[in-house]
């Protein structure tokens, strides 16, 4: 072979593992594409898996844009839709790659593929089969509704690094850390309410609707801190929380332990899945019986504990009250509130000027619940599960 042609395949094998390296950006498992959305690459099995996340995020990209300016901290975004991509993602060398924040979107398949794992985790063989495929049968037929929370959680998330990366660019960014108010110099309000803002959506509103008697005085919520709820385990699309509860009582069940191990059927399920805020939202559960036969329903977001429905209060009030104010006192206005908030300024006082809502906060916070009346809610939960008792459990 001359060393002309030996010189010709050489050229064309770099050629080839420059285009693989263009690719995938370096990223095993993963395609890059770049600029999907102006300022954010997206990594994914195939450009298909972005379609559902391009407009939602170029919407979220020009209200941030409105309120913090055109700079805009280069990102990135992982689709894993398998779990080898979930298991080959890792966030420093993505880092390492220029991205000023980076976050991981895990498609309802690969959701369902770790809710499987940890369910046959929890109950082993006390997971029966036919109950197994309801389960699988029953996440197919929600895809839709799951990949739009999805969506929604990650334009979110999207906001929230965003103003980590552009307020604090001096701290290391880390995803685990989008949630955590305290990376951003505003104050937690102005934070939620800037996320839930860029997203086009309140928070809970049903939630808080129905709770309106229960809410923080308005002059708290613009002061303190978001209230602290403990971490879950869960994926992108937020936290799930599985909680084995009694099975139909067998014989010998004494009321507490589950039905299954004292011989009765299989224990139920309760699960929660986060609304919009990702921290607490929809849950499905199913009832449980003791051995004395008492039905006792697990349901709805009143069953969650204390801490997380005061985070739910708290983020919908947030996002509520921000909406409020653009409405009331215009975008310009409000821009000014958050450059008086980066300078570390308390939001009260720029509130409660005469050019602002007034002194009067108690006027202020009946006018407010007032238009949070008007508000369009979110419907009810779809997503219920029940593994155990006598039958599927039905929608609230």
């Amino acid at each position: 072979m001359s060393v002309r042609s030996l010189s010709a395949i050489l050229l064309v094998c770099l050629a080839h593992a420059s285009l693989l390296s263009q690719g995938s950006g370096g990223m095993k498992n993963f395609n890059l594409y770049k600029e999907v959305v102006p300022g954010v690459d997206f990594f994914a099995s195939n450009r298909e898996a972005t379609t559902a996340f391009q407009k939602p995020l170029v919407e979220a990209r020009e209200r941030l844009t409105s309120l913090l300016g055109p700079e805009w901290p280069r990102g990135a975004i992982f689709i894993c839709s398998s779990l080898a991509q979930k298991d080959s993602f890792y966030e420093p060398r993505a880092i390492k790659m220029g991205y000023k924040w980076v976050l991981v979107a895990m498609t309802p398949e690969v959701q369902a593929e770790e809710m499987m794992a940890r369910l046959k985790a929890q109950l082993g063989d006390q997971l029966p089969a036919d109950r197994l495929e309801r389960i699988r049968a029953s996440a197919a037929q929600r895809r839709g509704a799951a990949e739009a929370g999805i969506v929604r959680t990650t334009a979110r998330n999207m906001a929230f690094a965003v103003l980590q990366t552009t307020l604090q660019p001096e701290l290391a960014y880390r995803s685990t850390r989008v949630d955590d108010m305290g990376r951003s110099p505003l104050p937690d309000w102005l934070d939620i309410g800037i996320a839930s803002y860029s997203t086009a959506g309140g928070v809970n509103v049903r939630y808080l609707q129905d709770h309106l008697e229960e809410v923080f005085p308005l002059d708290d919520v613009v002061s303190m801190s978001r209230p602290f709820v403990a971490p879950t385990v869960g994926g992108s699309g937020g936290p799930m929380i599985m909680t084995r509860t009694m099975g139909s009582g067998g014989s010998g069940g004494t009321g507490s332990g589950d039905g299954a191990s004292q011989g009765g059927a299989p224990p139920n399920i309760m699960m929660q899945t986060p609304g919009p805020s990702g921290n607490g939202g929809q849950s499905s559960s199913g009832s449980s019986r003791s051995s004395g036969g008492e039905g006792r329903r697990f349901g709805g977001l009143d069953s969650l504990p204390k801490d997380q429905k005061d985070r739910m209060l708290f983020d919908s009030q947030a996002s509520t009250f921000f909406s409020y104010l653009v409405e009331k006192i215009g975008l310009e206005k409000v821009k000014a509130l958050i450059q008086h908030g980066r300078e570390g300024k308390e939001s009260a006082a720029f509130l409660t000027a005469a050019d602002a809502l007034g002194a009067d906060m108690t006027k202020v916070e009946e006018e407010w619940a007032a238009w949070v009346k008007t508000q369009k809610a979110e419907p009810p939960p779809e997503f219920r599960m029940r593994m155990g008792g006598d039958g599927p459990a039905s929608p609230r």
